[in-house]
């Protein structure tokens, strides 16, 4: 299944985003996840994603990061992420 991640990928949408990612862990057994439009992130956000990725993970989930953005890859390794998440390496807007 094709996921599409909002622009913006911060606190303000920690609420919503969680809601959409649960909905998307029942939909289907695999996930990509587009997040080439993300422009703004920041650690809430990220760790959401996370939170994602690692429910994926328990329930068997084939889940991938498709064309993150520079600023979304940055803010992954800054927060020392990089091994929960199963990116493809494509990089999406800048």
């Amino acid at each position: 299944m094709e996921c599409l991640l909002p622009e913006s990928l911060d606190i303000s949408m920690v609420l919503d985003s969680a809601t959409q990612y649960k909905t998307w862990l029942a939909q289907d057994n695999q996930l990509n996840v587009d997040a080439s439009h993300v422009s703004r992130v920041d650690a809430a956000g990220i760790q959401a994603l996370a939170s994602l990725f690692l429910s994926a993970k328990s329930n068997q989930i084939d889940i991938q990061l498709v064309q993150p953005t520079p600023s979304l890859i940055e803010g992954i390794s800054t927060l020392g992420l990089d091994d929960q998440f199963d990116m493809n390496t494509e990089v999406g807007e800048l």
